[in-house]
């Protein structure tokens, strides 16, 4: 199966995933999305860059910090969540979702931690 039909999946089994993408958290550049409505190329790029910011922290980027770098970060926005996850503490690679404030997180968490190990697998 490959990331485009895992997002598809994602997004179906999701009422409340507007955007699911996998992207490039180094370059900030999605690879591959997965949308229920039509969206422009600016909001996916914003949505890289907030991405990859909310793994931004001086104290934990400096590697003086005591705690591990995040692998999954969780922001609210005024639209709604903006869901990241990566496979590891300094991967580039992310799924990214856009969802509505009513998003089951424990499933949809548990979902895309299934595709980063599927993906990572292939």
């Amino acid at each position: 199966m490959s990331i485009s039909e895992h997002l598809d999946a994602i997004n179906s089994a999701f009422d409340s995933v507007r955007i699911a993408a996998f992207a490039d958290l180094s370059v900030q550049l999605v690879l591959a999305e997965s949308t229920k409505a039509d969206i422009g190329q600016e909001l996916l790029d914003e949505l890289c860059i907030q991405a990859a910011n909310a793994f931004e922290c001086p104290a934990v980027s400096a590697g003086t910090s005591l705690i591990p770098p995040p692998v999954e970060a969780i922001i609210m926005t005024d639209k709604g969540i903006l869901l990241t996850l990566r496979t590891t503490e300094f991967s580039p690679n992310a799924l990214i979702f856009e969802c509505d404030y009513d998003i089951k997180l424990k499933d949809i968490l548990t979902m895309a931690r299934d595709t980063l190990r599927k993906a990572g697998e292939a």
